[in-house]
């Protein structure tokens, strides 16, 4: 197979990707059914790493994947006081005085990494839009050759506690991304250890996300608190304290308001995996929002493979009827283009 990207514009695909979006109409929702997004219980395959509980959870996966491109993430083992404590961290650093958090505001041209820091509201970033998002957000990054003191943090007499809580809850977040890899390569008919070449340095994004009431905020009625859009991901791990994200279904061809299962993460396939796979498994678009009358703060952890892997269709995604569609290319190379990296 070619390993010429030449053929792959990667800037072109992103304006194609945000003309798209932005000819969505997403005036009419509706609560999600039961079962309209599947939750799928990984307990037994973490607990056990049996083939009989990876071949159980891997059907649940595809289906999930190939018809639906989210699903609700149950029996993960990541401490539940972990997850408070991360909310909380989370909300104490959105309450501090804007002047402080402008001090490590995001693309500052004298910190040598960009797309890490705060993001303020309105800002028209991550995903690059033309009406501002209605959220502020703290992002931290890690990938090879960028560790954790590579991003920016608030001064800790300022925001006390914060920088540990965020890496304590991303390294057991990256931890959960690695163990679920097996699961995806298995649900594409591949040995369970297909993916860990592509992840012994992967790249993601941690983003603590809060959604204000609005109080004047809105000015339009094309703004969203975070654009619609697609993931650039391989995939994305979300957790939310309330209601507000917003899915197409492709399905029911409707869009449809995800409902907040207790302790879950919703997990969803981005462009990165759409790519890998072929086309197999869907890359759905979606838009989220606060309820206007309260704060509300989502954590999405927004997982990749190493920026330089070469990436070839998956062997079970290409054959006769269904041919090769991306030269053999990297996360660098295609998605990171979007990310502005």
């Amino acid at each position: 197979m070619t390993t010429n990207t030449a053929d792959f514009d990667p800037a072109a695909k992103e304006a194609a990707l945000r003309a798209e979006s932005e000819s969505w109409d997403t005036s009419v929702t509706e609560p999600a059914r039961p079962g309209d997004i599947p939750i799928i219980d990984v307990s037994d395959f973490l607990a056990t790493g049996s083939d009989e509980s990876l071949a159980a959870v891997a059907g649940q996966l595809a289906t999930a994947c190939e018809t639906v491109g989210f699903w609700q993430l149950i029996g993960h083992d990541i401490d539940r006081g972990l997850i408070e404590e991360t909310f909380d961290a989370v909300r104490r650093f959105h309450a501090l005085p804007l002047e402080t958090k402008e001090r490590v505001r995001l693309d500052r041209p004298d910190h040598p990494l960009g797309g890490v820091g705060y993001l303020p509201v309105k800002n028209r970033k991550l995903p690059t839009r033309a009406t501002g998002n209605l959220n502020e957000a703290f992002l931290m990054k890690r990938a090879a050759g960028i560790g954790d003191d590579d991003n920016q943090w608030p001064d800790d007499a300022e925001a006390p506690g914060f920088k540990a809580a965020a890496l304590a809850f991303a390294d057991a977040v990256e931890g959960l991304a690695l163990r679920l890899l097996p699961i995806y390569a298995a649900a594409l008919g591949m040995e369970r250890d297909y993916f860990a070449e592509g992840f012994t340095h992967p790249f993601w994004r941690l983003r603590m996300t809060h959604y204000p009431p609005d109080d004047g905020l809105r000015t339009d009625d094309g703004e969203f608190g975070i654009a619609p859009h697609v993931d650039t991901t391989f995939f994305t791990l979300l957790l939310q304290d309330s209601p507000g994200l917003t899915i197409y279904s492709h399905p029911r061809e409707r869009w449809i308001e995800a409902p907040l299962v207790e302790n879950a993460f919703v997990v969803n396939s981005g462009e990165l995996l759409k790519q890998w796979t072929n086309d197999r498994y869907l890359s759905v678009r979606h838009f989220a929002n606060g309820d206007g009358a309260s704060s509300r703060y989502s954590i999405p952890f927004f997982f990749n493979a190493n920026g330089d892997y070469p990436m070839e269709p998956i062997p079970t995604c290409v054959d006769d009827d269904h041919p090769a569609k991306y030269p053999v290319i990297s996360y660098d190379e295609s998605q990171a283009v979007a990310q502005g990296e």
